[in-house]
């Protein structure tokens, strides 16, 4: 599964959001959705994607032990963070107050394809990290 491009949406009432139909058919009718711990928006994983990059997280560290009080603690805060939400039969997720909150999500939002997952980003905030972005594009391409 490879999740790509962007769509602009708008939240509804409800805080339900609308997925693309363009990656529709990539996810699941269960995804996981939890604020991103590196930029301003959320995560969205299908079930089995989320549990590759959990696993992931500890690759590193030689795999997950759950003997290990660190990868313990990771793991808890984690799942923690994540809720498992149904896509619902009109392809929407409902985004709760908390989750809209901790990422400061207003009704309109831009939903992101990055490779494994979908990131949900208020509309203002990606446009501004996109403007920043732009002029070192050719640096992330070849250094």
């Amino acid at each position: 599964m490879i999740l790509t491009g962007t769509y602009e949406r708008n939240l509804d009432a409800k805080g339900r959001l609308s997925l693309p139909a363009a990656v529709r058919d990539e996810l699941s009718s269960h995804v996981y959705v939890l604020p991103a711990p590196d930029v301003e928006a959320l995560y969205v994983f299908s079930s089995d994607e989320y549990e590759k990059w959990v696993m992931g997280l500890f690759d590193k560290r030689g795999g997950f032990d759950p003997r290990k009080r660190e990868d313990q603690a990771l793991m808890r805060k984690i799942n923690s963070m994540a809720t498992p939400m149904d896509i619902d039969s009109a392809s929407r997720i409902g985004l709760t107050e908390a989750l809209r909150e901790k990422k400061h999500l207003t009704r309109e939002v831009t939903v992101v394809g990055n490779f494994d997952h979908l990131e949900i980003w208020d509309r203002a905030v990606w446009e501004q990290t996109q403007q920043a972005d732009d002029d070192d594009l050719a640096d992330l391409f070849y250094s």
